[in-house]
């Protein structure tokens, strides 16, 4: 098979049109590497734009990229200016393309960043040829890469393209924190890592990869990479928005592969192959080899086209301010949301009229740590909740995502039952000693609903006292109704989390089967207990949500449900793991009879458990509670892995840390700015408030802002395990910015004038 017909074969249906190649050469002929291929037409000097377009149209056809990133040739002995004159006369005839300057350690920055502006560079391109050394191999980074060019790119948003070097490349300590290190401290230079982080020996970008999870401006391309290994681990770790496409023309058109042996690599050409012993075809151009493997490694992830298109080309057009049209897709489909599902969304707390009207991201394309990727392309650091609280390990935390899609490639759904919901029985009561049987469900909701029929069921009783939050089913809601004598709406759900909640749709033969109590107010629970005598079926409760219990309030608590004969329920849906593992009721050490998970429990996967003693739990046997989807396994999955990293790393210790280092923040930046600030409950469950007569419209105009510095932040901040001092840096950062324009809205009383939009909602409403 020939280059054309295996291209047309196995690589057609897979480029897009319009690919923008990121990584490729122009250079003069004398001063190309011996191993690049001799190309050119006769007598041609340069081989430039046309000859680039000319040879790649030879194996990829009308899908040969018309515009990509270009520089010089690296060599040690380069005449440096007139190959960089090489680029721009080169690219002056072509605007969709652009140029990097390749720089040494020798040059002069004010002259390079003159250049730079006046020309039109979109970076710099450094390399290893230009250490101060004999074995420039070896050299680490910063010999190549001098500290002037990390802080002419960061004042300018401008690219750097990185070789590394070193045996084992990103797999290599002194790369690895070299790196990290230097693209927090130059958050607004953009690193483009050649080479897939120079996989050459795909097992270093494997092995190194995790190092720089959380950096928000390292990119990587394809260029000259011919195995699948290397694009895989990328892609699992950043996802398809950092992985740019690159031929490394002329290196491209060198027939042959770069194959990974043991801890190295090696170049395979045309004359190592013994086309007599062996039964290989002919071989194939380097590039050919390096897409055959990006379309594999894309197979791999499950892409879809619009990721592919992605790495072909709208990651570099971005990055390099090619395209910065950003539709309003994000606003257009809400807009279209709310006339298909009722209230816009599933979830009240993700309505964006929670948050800022007509401004908020409502959909995200990618999620990541504590990163999101709005249907719009951009990028935002996440200070909400995280996912409503259910991410606690962070976004698609990478342990629990492997082991979700291990299960979901093996069956996640059989008639059989699947082991690990058995698994996760044992661990759940291995960590609640006072348990003994557990139940699973798939949401907080259903899993309230769940333990309180059993409690009825258990008890033989209807009545129940509950405190805080617990979901939207009839029980709860029931609260409000008004009752048989009552023509006033009742509201007595206020003051527990959510207020303003309809009870339309709740049978009224449930009126005063729920009656709620406030949190250390014992006084309210023992009140309940006399009026509903033997009829009280349970006493369902957070352990805690804002404040801590008032001592011996939980105690009393226990024993009066001993003492009647009702079932203690303790809701842990939101508490659970967060702030203490297994839940914040072992940490009081005082134990229910039922506990009750979802969230964090999963990590972002559906899952919930009603765990409880035994004697109560047999309850749900005699009363029906079966659901199909409750048995299948990417839940249970989830829970495991989740469970076991948590048992291995302490995350309400850093949560608390972040959390606490946030409150100070805040409360400090508001003393700085002279706006009333506060941050009242947990480290692990902040709510972040304003103190002003029209808090809301403050807090609106707030998040406004901190979207356009890239920041989602909203009424509360739940941390996370991939939060970090870093994230908290940049957050004050933006707000410090920001808090200087809120202080002259408030002084100017016009804080309502700068929003444009509607105040956000502070709690149930009916949307128009």
């Amino acid at each position: 098979m020939t280059e054309v017909e295996r291209f047309e074969h196995s690589l057609r249906s897979f480029v897009p049109p319009q690919a923008f190649d990121v990584h490729a050469h122009l250079y003069s002929n004398d001063e190309c590497l011996p191993s690049f291929p001799l190309l050119g037409k006769p007598g041609e000097v340069v081989v430039g734009f046309d000859a680039y377009l000319r040879h790649t149209n030879q194996w990829m056809g009308e899908l040969t990229p018309r515009s990509g990133l270009f520089f010089a040739v690296p060599k040690k002995d380069l005449r440096v200016s007139p190959a960089n004159r090489v680029i721009y006369d080169e690219l002056s005839r072509e605007p969709n393309s652009r140029g990097l300057l390749l720089v040494t350690p020798l040059d002069d920055p004010a002259t390079v960043q003159s250049q730079v502006l006046e020309e039109g560079w979109a970076g710099f391109k450094v390399y290893h040829v230009f250490a101060d050394r004999n074995d420039t191999f070896n050299a680490e980074i910063g010999e190549f890469l001098p500290e002037w060019v990390w802080e002419i790119a960061d004042s300018l948003g401008q690219v750097i393209m990185l070789h590394v070097v070193r045996n084992r490349a990103i797999a290599d300590p002194a790369n690895m924190e070299y790196i990290r290190s230097r693209c927090q401290r130059y958050p607004h230079a953009r690193l483009i890592l050649a080479h897939a982080a120079r996989g050459f020996c795909g097992y270093h970008t494997v092995e190194g990869i995790e190092s720089l999870r959380g950096l928000e401006n390292v990119y990587f391309d394809t260029s000259a990479i011919c195995e699948a290994a290397p694009f895989e681990a990328i892609l699992r770790t950043f996802g398809p928005t950092r992985l740019m496409f690159g031929t490394d023309f002329p290196v491209s058109e060198i027939v042959g592969r770069c194959v990974s042996v043991g801890d190295g690599f090696h170049w395979l050409n045309d004359r190592e192959t013994n086309k007599q012993t062996s039964q290989f075809a002919e071989p194939v151009r380097v590039g050919v080899e390096s897409l055959l493997a990006l379309r594999q490694a894309c197979h791999t992830s499950r892409l879809n086209d619009r990721d592919i298109e992605r790495i072909f080309s709208v990651n570099a057009r971005q990055l390099l301010k090619l395209d910065q049209s950003y539709p309003s897709t994000n606003q257009e489909t809400y807009l279209r949301a709310k006339e298909l599902i009722p209230g816009g969304t599933q979830l009240l707390s993700k309505r964006p009229e929670m948050y800022a009207p007509d401004r908020w991201p409502a959909y995200y394309r990618e999620a990541r740590g504590c990163e999101v990727i709005d249907l719009d392309e951009r990028r935002f650091t996440d200070f909400t909740t995280v996912g409503i609280g259910s991410c606690l390990l962070g976004y698609a935390d990478p342990d629990v995502t492997d082991a979700v899609v291990r299960r979901v490639q093996m069956g996640s759904m059989c008639t059989l039952n699947s082991p690990e919901e058995y698994d996760l029985a044992q661990t759940l009561i291995e960590l609640h000693p006072w348990s003994g049987q557990v139940r699973y469900c798939r949401t907080g909701g259903e899993a309230m609903a769940m333990a309180v029929r059993i409690a009825r069921a258990a008890t033989r009783r209807d009545c129940l006292a509950f405190c805080g939050y617990h979901g939207w089913s009839d029980w709860y809601l029931s609260a409000n109704l008004n009752g048989p004598a009552s023509s006033e709406s009742q509201d007595r759900l206020k003051g527990h989390l959510l207020s303003g909640l309809n009870a339309a749709g709740v049978p009224e033969g449930l009126y005063s089967t729920a009656l709620p109590f406030g949190y250390n107010r014992i006084d309210e629970l023992q009140q309940h207990v006399k009026k509903m005598g033997g009829q009280l079926a349970a006493v369902v409760m957070e352990p805690t949500r804002s404040t801590d219990p008032a001592p011996g309030f939980l105690e009393d608590v226990r024993q009066i449900c001993d003492d009647c004969g009702a079932v203690l329920v303790f809701d842990e849906i939101t508490t659970g793991w967060r702030m203490h593992l297994g839940g914040v009721h072992l940490k009081f050490g005082v134990h229910p009879d039922i506990a009750v998970f979802a969230k964090a429990l999963g990590n972002g996967h559906p899952m919930g458990a009603v765990l409880g003693r035994p004697e109560f739990m047999q309850a749900a046997q005699e009363s029906f509670i079966s659901s199909t989807y409750w048995t299948e396994g990417v839940g249970p999955t989830a829970a495991l892995t989740a469970i076991q990293k948590m048992r291995t790393i302490d995350v309400p210790s850093h949560v608390s840390r972040i959390g606490n280092r946030f409150r100070t923040l805040w409360k400090e930046l508001g003393q700085e700015y002279g706006i009333a600030t506060d941050a009242t409950g947990h480290p692990a469950l902040l709510q972040v408030m304003f103190s002003h007569p029209d808090a809301a419209a403050l807090g609106t105009l707030f998040t406004t802002r901190m979207l356009d510095h890239g920041f989602l932040t909203g009424a509360g901040f739940y941390p996370t395990l991939a939060h970090n001092d870093r994230h908290l840096a940049t957050y004050f950062t933006a707000a410090s910015e920001v808090f200087h324009e809120l202080s002259e809205a408030i002084a100017r009383n016009d804080i309502r004038d700068r929003l444009k939009s509607p105040v956000r909602h502070t709690g149930f409403q009916r949307l128009n």
